[in-house]
């Protein structure tokens, strides 16, 4: 069905010429809702028209008041320069940080100094994140000197007890992929999210690994002799009500309707993996598109593609919001968020990140087949068979990016994310060109161009097709669920298991009528013909699993006690997702403390961090829709994520009631 025009596009698209637009788009800062952003959409504007590909860039108000839904707008960030310097010991004296020389040095977002910057001690405050680390420190009027992410810090030591500033050499770990001392001389992007245009604002500076680690050991040095550290910090920058630029571009349709692809362009200068990459993939795909409609090669798409390079979170909250008439017309969409990763340098696979269970779709099915059609790179010596070169898989959905957003069941843009995941320089000054392939890029930049099109050709012939492959991938995800039970000897949950994803399936399976401009006899035999399919294929891998555990004398898991809530249901206030800025935005920092020890002591006693409560969370906010209980989404979590805990959820959305996110429905 697709094979052709995947062929077509491929011989097209230039991972090259991608690679040249990564190239242009890292030399600009691109901090949200700055000069430097504008910049770089200025650039892409004029890269969709030099492709032939109609483009403007669309202004949103971003002041600090402003709201696009729940998410709360931040003002506009001008940096001028910014240094830090260390003065005593004088025989140490010399610039640690300087912002013209590296834009990641300096904590985005940092408010200015005086005009002569400020002088002052250094404290070491280990555990900075956690209150009673300040017991016995006396911090008002000095910089803190820290190796825990800065917002905790901020609060508590800013805001509560009077520091100046914040010096940090903090650097985020993926086990596996990145410790601290991979990556000794590297700068962690860092920065403040002021949640609103009144909230005292601060400055800091960030070190490397051996910086901050050597500047301990001076402080201590010097402590013991009785001796103080001191340093100048000199910050000239402004803060204001200013704009956040959309770029859109469009390929149009022959119909009303659209498909959507979304990259954001934002994060520091050199940044180029995240997420130039994601944009760069985006342009290319519209100019292989383009030229291909133009030359005759492909027809005019039926709905119209939309390419939307956005400020990430922001600059889709504010499309959205601000279009709200407009979102029935997307069919689908697809995130591209770090996509050109050279694998072996960064120890990435690409990844199809599918969107959540709460909202059935066949839009990540479609992903997951296009991207296993891109992994024949060689064939094996008989040509029997080919295979690709590159890691892949398909994942669950997790979120951490705009497919987040606008899968959202309120919002209902069904939108899996394409990713290059993990990445060893991810958010740090060594994310540069050097670690982009241009081969990921082409791979990227292919899939993405072959979705689009297809979606917005897409009709009967196509939905007859998808419908047949969707129920070959349920049958692979039950064989895969069963032998996982089998080898595991874990029987427990494997049958509600699978009847969640049968259920689930037969959701994504009746999306499809979203694709017909008409009823179709041959559509609906062929999905109905498809849920017959899953519900056979249920039926014989459970029973299969039954003679196997009955061979292995397992005995039968106990039944599950019906969970009720007497009839209340929560319903969200609010529509789009939730972020834990927005959540614990409106606590004091005293409340913000207390309920993150409060619940940081609970989540131990379970084996999980409060990141894991979030994302958790996350899953139960998008099954929340004023007819399910807490039991009911406490079981649907558990079913899609693993792991659920139901004083946990009650704990949160207590929370999310006194917040305003959310409304309880009696029975």
């Amino acid at each position: 069905m697709y094979k052709k025009m995947l062929e077509t596009i491929r011989k097209e698209v230039s991972g090259q010429r991608a690679l040249s637009a990564v190239g242009e788009i890292v030399r600009h800062h691109r901090i949200q809702a700055s000069t430097g952003f504008r910049d770089a959409a200025k650039w892409c504007d004029e890269a969709f028209g030099r492709a032939g590909v109609a483009s403007e860039i669309k202004q949103y108000p971003y002041d600090g008041y402003e709201t696009y839904w729940a998410a709360r707008s931040f003002e506009e960030w001008a940096p001028q320069s910014a240094t830090l310097e260390l003065l005593t010991p004088e025989s140490e004296a010399q610039v640690l940080c300087d912002y013209a020389e590296l834009k990641m040095s300096v904590i985005q977002r940092s408010a200015p100094t005086p005009p002569d910057g400020v002088e002052a001690e250094l404290v070491v405050v280990e555990a900075a994140d956690k209150d009673e680390s300040y017991e016995g420190l006396d911090v008002r009027g000095k910089l803190v000197v820290t190796s825990v992410d800065v917002e905790r810090v901020r609060q508590l030591a800013i805001k509560k007890r009077g520091a100046l500033g914040i010096i940090s050499d903090w650097m985020m770990e993926f086990a596996g992929v990145r410790s601290r001392w991979d990556l000794p001389d590297t700068h962690q992007y860092t920065s403040f999210w002021w949640p609103g245009a009144d909230e005292p604002k601060c400055f800091g500076f960030v070190l490397t690994p051996r910086q901050g680690d050597w500047l301990r050991q001076l402080i201590r040095r010097e402590n013991a002799a009785g001796r103080q550290v001191t340093a100048r910090a000199k910050v000239e920058s402004s803060f204001y009500a200013g704009a956040i630029d959309n770029v859109e571009a469009v390929i149009p349709g022959t119909g009303p309707d659209e498909v959507l692809v979304v990259a954001h362009l934002c994060h520091p200068q050199h940044s180029a993996n995240d997420n130039a990459s994601g944009c760069a993939a985006a342009i290319e795909a519209a100019r292989a598109l383009a030229a291909l409609v133009a030359k005759g090669s492909l027809e005019p798409p039926r709905r119209t593609i939309r390419f939307l390079l956005v400020a990430e979170f922001a600059g889709t909250y504010a499309f959205l919001a601000r279009g709200e008439e407009r979102i029935a017309s997307i069919v689908a969409a697809i995130n591209l968020d770090m996509v050109g990763q050279n694998q072996e340098l960064c120890g990435s696979s690409m990844l199809i990140e599918k969107p959540p269970r709460a909202l059935g779709s066949f839009a990540g099915d479609l992903a997951e087949l296009l991207l296993e059609a891109l992994a024949d790179d060689v064939a094996n010596i008989a040509g029997s068979a080919r295979y690709g070169l590159f890691r892949h898989s398909v994942t669950e959905f997790s979120g951490g990016s705009d497919h987040y957003i606008l899968s959202d069941p309120t919002v209902g843009i069904p939108c899996p994310m394409l990713i290059q995941w993990p990445d060893r320089f991810y958010h740090t000054s060594a994310d540069t060109i050097d670690k982009v392939d241009p081969a990921s890029l082409a791979r990227a930049t292919s899939l993405t161009a072959a979705y689009a099109y297809f979606l917005a050709q897409a009709g009967e012939d196509q939905v007859c097709w998808l419908a047949g492959e969707m129920g070959g991938i349920f049958a692979a995800q039950c064989a895969k669920a069963a032998r996982a039970a089998i080898l595991g000897d874990d029987y427990q949950h494997l049958r509600e298991r699978l009847s969640f994803l049968a259920e689930r399936k037969t959701v994504d399976l009746d999306s499809l009528q979203r694709l017909l401009d008409c009823p179709s006899k041959a559509a609906d035999e062929a999905i109905s013909a498809a849920a017959k399919r899953i519900h056979a294929d249920l039926k014989s891998t459970l029973e299969h699993c039954e003679r196997v555990r009955c061979i292995a004398g397992a005995t039968p898991p106990e039944d599950q006690a019906d969970q009720t809530d007497g009839g209340r249901r929560p319903r969200r206030t609010f529509r789009g997702p939730i972020g834990r800025r927005e959540i614990m935005g409106k606590l004091s920092p005293a409340e913000q403390a207390a309920w993150a020890e409060e619940t940081t002591a609970y989540l131990k006693g379970l084996g999980k961090d409060l990141g894991k409560a979030f994302a958790v969370t996350t899953t139960a906010l998008f099954w929340t829709d004023g007819r399910r209980t807490m039991a009911e989404i406490d079981h649907l979590v558990r079913m899609e994520s693993g792991w659920s805990d139901r004083g946990l959820l009650s704990r949160v959305y207590d929370l999310l009631e006194q917040q305003g996110f959310v409304e309880w429905i009696d029975g």
